[in-house]
C-alpha cells in the first residue's frame, strides 16, 4: 500500500491549500479601497477645492499631489474654485511607510478638520517579500467632502521601487489616477 503523503495526511492537504490562498491574497494587497455615497447626486457638483494635506510629509510631494488631484478632477469635468465657493472640498492624507523583511517598521497617522467635517486615517500594512529587502510605500487617502459629509473616500498605496524624483512622480500620478478613477465624470 503505497499512498502519497498528501492522501495519508488530510491536514497537510488543508495546510497546503490554506498557504496557497494566503499567498494569492497577499498579491492583491495593494488594490485601492474605494467607497462612495451612492445616494449623492454627483452630477450636481460643478466646483471643487483641494485643501492642504491633513499632515505634513514633504512639501514637494504635497504640491505635486495637489496639482495631480486638480488635474484629475478637472479632467472629470469639475472646475477648481476657492474654498468658500467650491461645491466640494478634496482632502488628502499622504504618508510613507518602510517595510523590512515583510514587517512594518513605520506608519502614518493623521487627523484634520474642514469646517464641520473631520477625517482620520491610519496607514495600512502591506506584505513584502521575506529577505533583506527594504521597500518604501507611499500611502494616500483622498476624501471628497460636501456640506461636512464624506461623499467619496479612496485609500491606496504605491511601492516606490526607485528613489529618483521622476519615478516617484510617475508612481504618485498612477496612484492618484487609481484612487479617483471611480469618481463620477461630470458632463
Amino acid at each position: 500500500m503505497d499512498k502519497s503523503l498528501i492522501s495519508r495526511y488530510p491536514a497537510l492537504r488543508f495546510l497546503l491549500c490554506a498557504a496557497f490562498v494566503f499567498m494569492v491574497s497577499g498579491c492583491a494587497s495593494n488594490k485601492p479601497q474605494i467607497n462612495m455615497d451612492e445616494a449623492q447626486n454627483f452630477s450636481a457638483i460643478r466646483t471643487f477645492s483641494v485643501e492642504p494635506p491633513l499632515n505634513t510629509v514633504n512639501p514637494t510631494i504635497e504640491n505635486y499631489l495637489r496639482t495631480t488631484i486638480t488635474d484629475v478632477m478637472t479632467a472629470k469635468g469639475l472646475t477648481p474654485a476657492s474654498p468658500d465657493e467650491a461645491d466640494v472640498k478634496v482632502a488628502f492624507l499622504p504618508s510613507t511607510a518602510r517595510k523590512e523583511d515583510g514587517k512594518s517598521v513605520s506608519f502614518g497617522l493623521g487627523t484634520g478638520s474642514f469646517g464641520r467635517s473631520g477625517g482620520i486615517s491610519l496607514g495600512s500594512i502591506f506584505t513584502v517579500p521575506v529577505g533583506e529587502q527594504v521597500s518604501v510605500y507611499q500611502n494616500l487617502q483622498i476624501d471628497v467632502i460636501k456640506d461636512g459629509q464624506f461623499i467619496y473616500s479612496a485609500t491606496g498605496s504605491a511601492e516606490l521601487e526607485k528613489s529618483d524624483s521622476i519615478s516617484i512622480q510617475q508612481s504618485l500620478t498612477e496612484l492618484v489616477g487609481e484612487l479617483l478613477a471611480s469618481y463620477p465624470v461630470n458632463q
